[in-house]
C-alpha cells in the first residue's frame, strides 16, 4: 500500500511537471515569436502594432495590409489577462509587448480627443488599398465603435473618469435612448430592449452584435462601473440569446462581425470565466455541451483551439491538443482563419440584412498572424492553470490517504 502511495505521490506529479515544463518552453518560444512580429518603426503600420491583412470576400479578392487597431488592441487585452499566469522570465516580455502598443492608440482616438476609438486611423482613409472605398470616407463616414473603445480602455491604464465618459457615450448611443434611436436590424422580440449599440455615432442606427455585447459587459464588470438600465438590458439580451441558443442557430445574423458559433462561444466563455454572472451561470451545461458538439465538426485548428480554451474557462475538461512547435502551427490551416470580418448589413431591416449578410462582394475578411498565436498561447495558459488545479487536488488527496494509512 505504501509503495502504491509513493508512486502516486511522487511519480504522477513528476509526469505532470514534465508536461508543464514542456508547455512552459513552448509558451516562452511563442511569446518571443509574437514579440518579434511587433512592428518596430512607423510605415505601413505604426510602431507597436501587429500587422493585419484584409481580403474581399468576392473577386477580385485584393489581399492587402490593413492598419486597423482592432487586432493590436485585442492582443494587448489577451496579454494583460495572461500576465499573472506567465513565469517570471516571460512576464517582462509580455509587459513590454503591451507597453509598446499604448503609443498606437492616439492615432485612432476621436477627433475631439474623447475616449472613443475608430477602427482605422481617425485622419486617414478608411479601407486602405481598396479600389474605391478608400476614397469614400465622406460618404460612408467612420464612426467610433464599442469594441475598439472598450478594448483600448482596458489596456491603456485609463482613469475611472475616462471609463465613465465612455460609458456615458455608450448609453447615449444605445437602442431607444431617444425615440428616434430604434434598431431595425434584429429580431422583433429583441427590438424593444434598450441595450448598447455596436457603434458610438449618435447619428448611426443602433446595431446589436452578440460578441460586442460580451465585450461591453466585460468592460463594465472589470471597471466596476455603476450598473444601470442599459447594463441590465444588455445582459438580459445576451441571456435571452443564450436561452434561445441563437449563437448556434443563427450566428451570422446574431453577430455580423464574428459570424461563427465557435467564436461566439469563445466570447461568452471569456466573459463567464472572468466574472461570476448568475444570469448566465445556469446555462453553463448547455454552453459546454454545444462547445463539445462543435469540436468534431471543426476543420480549422483555430476553432479547435478556441473551443478548448472555452471549455477550460467554463470549468470543464478539454481533450488535449498538442502542437509541437511554432513551425508546425505556422504550417497548419491557421493561415486561413478569420476571427473577425466586416459585412455591410448592420443598418438594414431584417429582410435586406439577410441578403447583404451573404453577398460576398461587400464583406471583408481580416487576418492577423500574431493574434492567432496569441489565441494558441491562451489555450496553453488555460491548460496549465487547469493542470495546476488538478495537481494540487491529487496531492491533497494522496496526502489524506497516506495519513489515513499511517493511522491504521
Amino acid at each position: 500500500m505504501q509503495k502504491y502511495l509513493f508512486f502516486i505521490l511522487f511519480l504522477v506529479p513528476a509526469a505532470m511537471g514534465f508536461a508543464q515544463s514542456k508547455d512552459s518552453l513552448l509558451m516562452h518560444d511563442i511569446i518571443r515569436d509574437i514579440a518579434s512580429m511587433q512592428v518596430s518603426k512607423d510605415g505601413e503600420f505604426y510602431a507597436g502594432m501587429f500587422p493585419t491583412f484584409r481580403e474581399c470576400g468576392g473577386a477580385p479578392h485584393n489581399y492587402q495590409p490593413d492598419n486597423n487597431v482592432f487586432f493590436t488592441a485585442i492582443t494587448a487585452f489577451s496579454f494583460r489577462n495572461m500576465l499573472p499566469y506567465l513565469n517570471e522570465g516571460d512576464q517582462p516580455i509580455a509587459t513590454q509587448i503591451v507597453q509598446n502598443i499604448k503609443p498606437v492608440y492616439p492615432y485612432y482616438k476621436n477627433k475631439n480627443n474623447e475616449p472613443f476609438y475608430n477602427f482605422w486611423p481617425t485622419f486617414s482613409p478608411i479601407m486602405p488599398h481598396t479600389y474605391y472605398f478608400k476614397y469614400l470616407k465622406n460618404v460612408f463616414g467612420q464612426g467610433e465603435d464599442a469594441d475598439d473603445s472598450v478594448m483600448i480602455l482596458m489596456t491603456d491604464d485609463s482613469s475611472d473618469s475616462t471609463a465613465e465618459r465612455l460609458k456615458k457615450r455608450l448609453i447615449e448611443a444605445s437602442n431607444l435612448f431617444k425615440p428616434s434611436r430604434k434598431i431595425i436590424s434584429t429580431y422583433k422580440n429583441y427590438r424593444n430592449i434598450p441595450a448598447y449599440s455596436t457603434y458610438l455615432g449618435l447619428r448611426m442606427t443602433p446595431d446589436f452584435d452578440f460578441a460586442v455585447h460580451c465585450n461591453i459587459l466585460y468592460f463594465m464588470y472589470q471597471k466596476k462601473l455603476l450598473w444601470g438600465k442599459q447594463d441590465s438590458a444588455t445582459l438580459s439580451l445576451v441571456e435571452q440569446m443564450v436561452h434561445n441558443r441563437d449563437y448556434m442557430k443563427t450566428p451570422v445574423f446574431l453577430s455580423p462581425y464574428y459570424v461563427k458559433s465557435t467564436i461566439l462561444i469563445y466570447h461568452l466563455a471569456r466573459l463567464m470565466g472572468a466574472f461570476h454572472i448568475p444570469e448566465l451561470e445556469k446555462y453553463k451545461p448547455q454552453i459546454i455541451a454545444d462547445a463539445k458538439s462543435l469540436l468534431p465538426q471543426c476543420t480549422n485548428i483555430m476553432d479547435q483551439i478556441i473551443l478548448r480554451t472555452s471549455l477550460l474557462r467554463l470549468g470543464d475538461d478539454a481533450p488535449p491538443l498538442d502542437i509541437p512547435s511554432i513551425s508546425a502551427f505556422e504550417q497548419s490551416n491557421q493561415q486561413q482563419y478569420v476571427f473577425f470580418q466586416a459585412r455591410a448589413a448592420f443598418s438594414y431591416p431584417v429582410l435586406l440584412k439577410q441578403i447583404f449578410l451573404h453577398w460576398s462582394y461587400i464583406y471583408y475578411y481580416f487576418y492577423c498572424p500574431a493574434y492567432n498565436k496569441t489565441l494558441w498561447l491562451e489555450y496553453l495558459v488555460e491548460r496549465n492553470k487547469r493542470d495546476q488545479v488538478l495537481k494540487m487536488g491529487k496531492q491533497a488527496s494522496v496526502s489524506t490517504e497516506k495519513n489515513d494509512s499511517i493511522g491504521e
